[in-house]
């Protein structure tokens, strides 16, 4: 079997793409595409509004007139960081492209085939997506929210992705809804600061986001949780729906084809590097 990383380290990237090294993430590559840019600039300013709102106008006031605790401030703030550093790492990781390479089948492992849009020699279960023009490694599909492919390298970024913001959705909305109904009026607060001022409008507006985004969410990771117990792709399913769901012991070696092969607890992290697969699993159909 070729070995991919000595291919992706001897050949250059696609040419719409540019590779940067930032603190945390490492190296990273962002794609050249200005529609990709102004959805994920839409999903930022979601983040922005959806975490900063309810700080000012419920969490901070609460806690400075006692009526939550350190940890439920803590824990906001947690959920929120995990959150943005999901979509930094889903949007920024390399998702698995795979570089030009111009051997022949016979040369390549038996099971690896030509693709029919780019007449490149790709692994199985690699797939060509035609808005970023070359192929992914055991690619899901394309997200045009956060710029990139979901891919072999970046799916468990984007599936934490998915938990966090259902997550920050739903401590927004249970935030919004004690606000409405359980918290005291704010006694620390300035009444004539705008935000608080206005506070009932930007809170019936988190109230529609966070419903919005919590159901979304909620749907997109049950579908990716179903799609691990199947051991396929979102592109396998739509093409192949009918397929088992796995046992205990194959479900977890399907989460860790993904996650990465450490302790589950650091599956939870959004950065850092993932503990290799064994090559001989590594694309196992």
């Amino acid at each position: 079997m070729i070995n991919m990383n000595n291919i992706m380290n001897l050949i250059p990237s696609h040419k719409e793409e540019s590779t940067l090294h930032l603190p945390c993430l490492g190296r990273v590559h962002v794609v050249s595409d200005r529609e990709g840019r102004c959805y994920a600039s839409i999903v930022l300013a979601y983040w922005l509004y959806g975490t900063f709102a309810p700080l000012f106008i419920i969490v901070n006031p609460a806690y400075e007139d006692g009526v939550i605790s350190w940890f439920v401030v803590y824990g906001y703030y947690l959920v929120s960081a995990l959150c943005l550093l999901s979509f930094l790492s889903a949007s920024l990781k390399n998702p698995g492209n795979i570089p030009s390479y111009t051997g022949t089948e016979n040369e390549a492992d038996t099971k690896w085939n030509k693709c029919k849009v780019c007449n490149q020699m790709r692994p199985p279960r690699a797939h060509h997506c035609r808005r970023c023009g070359h192929c992914v490694m055991k690619m899901d599909h394309h997200c045009p929210w956060i710029n990139n492919c979901v891919g072999e390298n970046n799916h468990f970024a984007f599936i934490l992705l998915l938990l966090y913001a259902f997550l920050l959705s739903l401590y927004a909305f249970v935030l919004v809804m004690l606000h409405f109904w359980v918290f005291p009026k704010c006694v620390s607060c300035d009444k004539e600061v705008f935000y608080i001022k206005h506070s009932i409008w930007f809170m019936y507006l988190e109230f529609i986001l966070s419903l919005q985004m919590m159901s979304l969410m909620g749907i997109q990771l049950f579908q990716q949780h179903l799609n691990v117990l199947r051991n396929k792709t979102t592109l396998e399913t739509m093409m192949d729906p009918r397929s088992t769901l796995y046992i205990q012991g194959q479900c977890s070696q399907s989460y860790r084809e993904i996650c990465g092969q450490g302790h589950p607890l650091f599956w939870l992290i959004p950065i850092g590097k993932r503990k290799a697969l064994p090559s001989d699993t590594q694309y196992y159909v």
